[in-house]
């Protein structure tokens, strides 16, 4: 299978995955939602499609690695992983709401190169190859939002933003589920930033190469330097990331702080 393959590839595995949680998306039992360790959400449908993409992977890329958010692996700063979050905003999947996605990224040297998110319930398909700029169902989509500081533009947040963090923005904050969709929702300027607490390699190996073909930023919240490593072994990141244009990530960062006492 070619390089030039990969993009494609990419799109059609994420639509069919899609299709097949969006079978079950209204049936609960079907789903048969039960809690993690950590207390989160998983369903059969997540172990399932983590399964369906390891093996389709597998077959186009067999000297590729794999890493996914069910099936474990890690990766490493050299060579190509494929990172799968089957479900990305399972606790938006088991109470039937629609933000949820499935989504694909290619680490090429450690580093996000390439990503799929696909919303099923949207029919929204953000993607972006090795190459070439990010698009949105095959149209290509700016970060660059320029009424950034209206009252009516919006910034995705936690669902615990109200306790963490101090926020001067004059717009509006929403929290709709899933970490990838937020990073997207930057990338096409629908959102004009994005606070993403505790996210984790699977959560964002999708959507970051789509943010960056946009014209967007994903950093830590301090400015420091990404622990690569703790990614690498599955671990969250030890402080929020925040995404936003690069025009616009300066001005929405000085607007946000931690809240007093938070961790």
């Amino acid at each position: 299978m070619q390089a030039s393959n990969e993009t494609h590839l990419m799109e059609v595995w994420a639509r069919q995955a899609g299709a097949y949680a969006l079978d079950i998306f209204q049936d609960y039992a079907a789903a048969a939602p039960r809690r993690k360790a950590d207390n989160s959400w998983v369903t059969e449908v997540d172990e399932t499609i983590e399964q369906m993409l390891r093996e389709q992977i597998a077959q186009a890329f067999p000297d590729d690695l794999i890493m996914g958010e069910e099936g474990g692996g890690q990766a490493s700063n050299s060579g190509r992983i494929w990172v799968l979050d089957p479900i990305d905003g399972t606790g938006s999947f088991v109470k039937r709401l629609p933000v949820w996605c499935v989504s694909i990224g290619l680490l090429v040297d450690g580093y996000p190169a390439a990503g799929c998110v696909y919303l099923p319930v949207l029919d929204e398909c953000y993607l972006a190859g090795l190459t070439g700029d990010a698009t949105l169902n095959g149209q290509v989509i700016n970060a660059e939002n320029p009424d950034f500081l209206d009252s009516q533009s919006w910034m995705a947040v936690p669902s615990n933003a109200h306790r963490r963090y101090k926020i001067t923005y004059p717009g509006k904050t929403r929290s709709l589920g899933s970490t990838a969709a937020n990073v997207c929702y930057v990338a096409s300027s629908r959102a004009c930033a994005a606070i993403l607490g505790n996210a984790s390699l699977w959560d964002i190996a999708g959507a970051w190469p789509i943010l960056e073909r946009a014209g967007g930023t994903l950093a830590t919240f301090s400015g420091g330097p990404f622990d690569w490593q703790r990614f690498y072994q599955g671990a969250s990141a030890n402080e929020p990331l925040f995404a936003a244009s690069n025009n616009n990530y300066a001005s929405m960062r000085a607007m946000i702080d931690l809240a007093q006492g938070a961790i």
